[in-house]
Parts: structure tokens; C-alpha cells; sequence
């Protein structure tokens, strides 16, 4: 059985099942990204109801819960959800957790760009190939929930960032320089991003393009935050000036 939370939650056992109800989402995309853990039952109650808990908290939590090893039972796992400790647990596999699996391949990726590029892109595009839609959208707007977007959605953008800089490792510039471009409109205060387009710029023969990214980002930081560029965009600026020609060496060299 697989618990896929990188789109809508599903349980993939004999079947694809959808998850219904918002409170057993909530339950399962915390137990999920904690799976192995025991996830104690006041920690899913603050969850589900934050600082407003029903008067029956614990006879309603159990009737989610309920809920929730049905559905385990259709998907050929009632025994997955485990009862420990007054918490409960889910007894899969990390790899059964796609987001476990989206990690570790960004990682492994991450790990590769300077040596073996070529594994660095297959590892990143399987990662990325994970994602089917915004993640934890119908899990319910509990803190943990929403913290847990947030990194996950980090985690995705990272991995694009790696993903473009193992892609120039192998001299892909003009292919990438689009697609960067495209990503940094959506993150325009991603310094990695921007640093990354200055790059496939240059190395496009669009030295002037370049340039102007840069000019480009330190206004917005300027408005937005008070900033200047960071140290790394800064040396990349000043080396497309001088024309350096380490510009045009490959990636992992720099």
C-alpha cells in the first residue's frame, strides 16, 4: 500500500481510493508524513480543531479514526494504522509515502550534480515526476498541515534549482536558459534561481540578458525587502562584466 500526499491524498492498495472528508485527510497526511512515528491523539486533535476542540474531542477523534482504518481495510491494510502509547501510528514503509520518495531522490540528486550530472537529472526528474498538483490542499488548515506545504513546496523549487544546474553541467544552456527564465518569474525573490538564469544567459551568447536579470532582482529585493543580492549573484555579476572566461567552463568546475 502507498499514501500519496504530493496531490490529492490518495491510498493506492488494490485500488486508487480517494480520501473523503476533510478531518480523516487531515489524520492521514499527518500520520503519512510521519510514518514509523507515533503521532500522539492531542497532536491530531490541535490539528483538527486548533484552539475551538468539541466537547466529545476524544469520542470524535476515535469516529475519524474509524473512519480512517476502513478505508486501510479496503486498501488491503487494516493493520497500518496502529494504536500506541494515546497515539496512533502508521506502520508502512517510508518508501510507501511518496513525498519519502520525492526526498530521497532530490537528496540523491543534489548529491550528484558535480560529479555524475547525467544521474543528477534522472534522480531530479523522478523526483519532480512525483508531484501530481498542489500538495496537502485538502487536508484542512491545521498548523502542521500548512508548515508541512510550506517545506514541501520549498523542497520542490530546490529541487528544480538543482535540477536546471545539473542540466548546464551537461551544457544544456540554451534549452534551460527558457525554462529558468519561466521559474524565476514564478520565485522573483529566489537568489539560486536568478544566479542560475545569469549563467545560461551568458553561456546563451545573451551577455546583455544577463546583465538585466541581475539589475532585475536587485531592484525587487531593494522594493520588496530592503536587500541588496546576496554575495553569489553579486560574484556572478561582476564575472559576466568582466567576461570571465570560467563562465564557460562546465558548472561543476566553477
Amino acid at each position: 500500500m502507498e499514501i500519496a500526499v504530493l496531490g490529492p491524498l490518495t491510498v493506492i492498495g488494490r485500488r486508487r481510493l480517494p480520501v473523503g472528508g476533510t478531518k480523516v485527510r487531515a489524520i492521514l497526511a499527518l500520520l503519512a508524513l510521519n510514518v514509523g512515528s507515533v503521532v500522539s491523539c492531542q497532536d491530531l486533535a490541535d490539528e483538527l480543531w486548533d484552539d475551538r476542540p468539541p466537547r466529545t474531542t476524544k469520542n470524535t477523534l476515535q469516529a475519524h479514526i474509524s473512519r480512517l482504518r476502513r478505508l486501510l481495510d479496503d486498501a488491503g491494510r487494516p493493520d497500518a494504522l496502529q494504536t500506541v502509547n494515546q497515539g496512533y501510528l502508521l506502520d508502512l514503509s517510508p518508501e510507501a509515502i511518496d513525498a519519502e520518495r520525492f526526498h530521497r531522490l532530490a537528496s540523491s540528486g543534489a548529491q550528484r550534480i558535480a560529479d555524475d550530472p547525467r544521474t543528477a537529472v534522472d534522480h531530479l526528474e523522478q523526483a519532480l515526476g512525483l508531484w501530481r498538483g498542489p500538495v496537502l490542499l485538502d487536508a484542512g488548515p491545521g498548523a502542521r498541515c500548512r508548515s508541512a506545504t510550506l517545506w514541501l513546496n520549498d523542497s520542490r523549487v530546490a529541487a528544480h534549482e538543482n535540477l536546471m544546474a545539473a542540466r548546464l553541467a551537461l551544457g544544456e544552456e540554451r534549452a534551460v536558459a527558457p525554462e529558468l527564465e519561466s521559474l524565476a518569474a514564478q520565485h522573483p525573490l529566489r537568489e539560486g534561481l536568478h544566479d542560475l538564469l545569469m549563467l545560461a544567459l551568458y553561456r546563451a551568447d545573451r551577455q546583455a540578458d544577463a546583465i538585466e536579470v541581475f539589475h532585475r532582482l536587485r531592484q525587487r529585493l531593494r522594493d520588496d525587502l530592503g536587500l541588496q543580492p546576496g554575495p553569489q549573484v553579486q560574484r556572478r555579476y561582476r564575472a559576466i562584466l568582466d567576461q570571465d572566461p570560467a563562465l564557460t567552463t562546465p558548472l561543476r568546475a566553477l
